[in-house]
């Protein structure tokens, strides 16, 4: 028997409200009513020549639609013309003729006006949530008490207020624990693969794949698919699983093959189910998906570019949620419980945001992020994203379900959400569970899987 996580965030209710429709991708509804896509690009701080782009493009290919049919229908009626009219077969035919040469010609037009029509229409934006805050993030959900050094508590007020937080005197940045207790060389990794790079070595490894296990075991006992993807895909998966335009250049692709390094599990695993009708009591379905990710991102200047924190190649355990509508809220909130309650067994203080419109991912129509507590920063920072994308990828990919009730096909929603980024989390785990002897406690659910409970310094 599954069981269901324990909730230990505020229950997500009301996300769907005033939601219209189920993503920008759903034409039928944006030619229809043009306001709803606009203001949310506005809300994104986008420029609207996207919108109209797709408009152009749309009305040239409908009406292209419509003279290849008047031109079909012309065509069809002569040919039925030409045994009936013997006295004006020569010229009947030559007139059919005539027909199929425009014919021909029309549909090239067709098809590549079609082709920049997706492409227009792929490079929309999704809708945002029409509540959703505009212009800077609302915090939702506080847990844990940060450690604070004396000499940064005037700098954690100013940003917090009165929130309680412990006094530390030993507090190092992850960049440097990995250096004095031997856990990565990243000079060598450098030498031999480039910057960003890096060896794991010793304790490090042990909890790496430890954190994946103890995740995906928690997957598992609630009932989630267990899925290793492809770590390559074709163009046409990351297409559709995500905005091309804007993500192309943090993609590792292989010279002279249709495959990319996948950037996340999520990508391939949404397009699992491409082109398939899905039964609605398979609903919701839900992966937990291990995988290597790779990204050419050069990040934030400073320290985020020494240690582990951010890298090209990174491992990462992804949930993933295919469901109907009404099921949206419910997966939602399973999810984040999932990795709220992962990070509280790690010791780490997190806090919940509602990332605000402009700075959500193009394809949420609602975005909420998960940030721990790194000491040695003395801010948090994003250890997960989760987000509904509605019909987006549905739509992209063609999945859908068959309605029993309505007796119709509908597009499936779709959530993804991270569970463990899992270099960034042991970033976070290195400074918050560091005592002021110099030893790092390896938190008991990892400890456990192991086989030791605390690392200690090597310089």
């Amino acid at each position: 028997m599954y069981k269901d996580p324990e909730n230990i965030l505020p229950r997500l209710d009301g996300l769907y409200e005033g939601l219209e429709y189920g993503s920008s991708m759903e034409v039928e509804n944006i030619r229809k009513d043009r306001s709803l896509i606009e203001e949310s690009i506005k809300k994104r701080k986008l420029d609207l020549s996207v919108l109209d782009r797709f408009y152009d493009k749309d009305k040239e290919w409908r009406s292209l639609v419509k003279d290849l049919d008047a031109l079909r229908a012309e065509k069809n009626r002569i040919s039925e013309q030409i045994n009936k009219n013997r006295d004006k077969r020569d010229e009947l035919i030559k007139k059919a003729s005539e027909l199929d040469s425009r014919v021909r010609e029309l549909e090239e037009k067709e098809r590549r006006v079609s082709e920049e029509r997706e492409k227009a229409l792929f490079s929309l934006p999704n809708l945002v949530h029409p509540k959703w805050p505009l212009d800077k993030e609302e915090e939702v959900f506080v847990y844990g008490k940060p450690k604070v050094l004396k000499a940064n508590e005037e700098d954690f007020i100013k940003q917090f207020g009165s929130r309680d937080h412990i006094i530390a005197n030993n507090v190092m940045s992850q960049y440097d624990i990995i250096r004095e207790y031997d856990l990565a060389d990243e000079e060598r990794g450098s030498e031999l693969a480039g910057p960003r790079f890096y060896y794991m070595k010793n304790d490090l490894v042990l909890l790496d794949n430890a954190l994946a296990l103890y995740a995906l075991k928690m997957l598992r006992e609630q009932g989630f698919k267990m899925v290793i993807p492809p770590y390559l895909v074709k163009r046409y998966v990351e297409e559709r699983a995500t905005s091309f335009d804007a993500f192309e250049e943090t993609l590792y692709k292989i010279e002279g093959e249709d495959l990319y390094l996948i950037p996340t599990a999520e990508h391939p695993i949404a397009a699992y189910n491409a082109d398939r009708l899905l039964d609605e009591d398979e609903l919701p379905l839900r992966y937990g998906g291990f995988s290597a990710s790779f990204r050419k991102e050069a990040g934030a200047h400073g320290k985020d570019t020494k240690g582990i924190f951010r890298n090209h190649h990174f491992n990462k355990v992804e949930q993933y949620i295919v469901c109907k509508k009404d099921q949206v809220e419910a997966e939602l909130n399973r999810v984040m419980n999932n990795q709220a309650r992962l990070i509280r067994d790690l010791n780490i203080p997190f806090r919940v945001i509602k990332v605000p419109a402009f700075d959500m991912d193009k394809k949420a129509l609602f975005q909420f992020d998960i940030e721990g507590w790194f000491p040695a920063q003395n801010r948090y920072r994003e250890l997960g994203s989760h987000a509904s994308v509605g019909t987006w990828q549905a739509v992209r990919f063609n999945i859908k379900y068959y309605d029993k009730n309505e007796k119709e096909k509908r597009y499936v929603h779709t959530i993804y959400s991270t569970l463990v980024p899992i270099e960034r989390m042991l970033s976070a785990l290195l400074e918050n569970n560091l005592q002021e002897d110099g030893r790092i406690v390896v938190p008991k659910v990892l400890a456990d899987l192991v086989g030791f409970d605390e690392i200690k310094p090597v310089r």
